[in-house]
């Protein structure tokens, strides 16, 4: 069953949405004249513009990826240096000495990648109830725009364009 929307939609954008529970959900935003419908598979989310005490904006840059992963480089250069340094006579000593610094290179690489892949911006959307609801984007526009939408919709802007244009009519 579609969920329809008796009102004007202002705005529309295809984002992330992290749940309480920490699922990541893509889906698809529409901004109307007084509420948010979050869309995606199997769920759909309605959010009052009258009933958001705070909008917040704010980048996730994901510190710990990359500082994981630079541990992990750093970890990994000092290990072909060693083995460098002391050479290799057994298997284990080849075990130590490449096998595992090649591996922490990998690991080291994947989390560079994941860091750089999940940077996106947050934008959190604080209600009368303490609950909160995010939207992620790799576009700081989308949620410039979500944020000054849902602004105008606050301040009774629309509604006072609205009655402006029927007046030019």
């Amino acid at each position: 069953m579609e969920l329809t929307t008796p009102e004007r939609v202002l705005f529309e954008t295809e984002v992330y949405e992290i749940d309480d529970d920490l699922k990541v959900k893509r889906g698809n935003v529409k901004i109307t004249e007084s509420r948010i419908m979050f869309r995606s598979n199997g769920n759909a989310k309605l959010l009052y513009i009258s009933g958001i005490q705070m909008v917040e904006i704010k980048k996730e840059n994901r510190w710990g990826f990359f500082a994981g992963g630079l541990i992990f480089l750093v970890s990994s250069a000092i290990m072909y240096l060693l083995g460098l340094e002391f050479g290799v006579g057994s298997f284990t000593s080849a075990l130590m000495l490449f096998v595992l610094p090649t591996a922490f290179l990998f690991v080291s690489l994947l989390l560079l990648y994941w860091w750089f892949v999940t940077r996106s911006y947050l934008l959190d959307m604080h209600t009368n109830f303490g609950r909160k609801l995010r939207i992620r984007s790799k576009s700081k526009e989308d949620l410039y725009e979500i944020a000054n939408a849902v602004e105008l919709v606050k301040m009774g802007a629309v509604r006072m364009l609205q009655r402006k244009e029927r007046q030019f009519v």
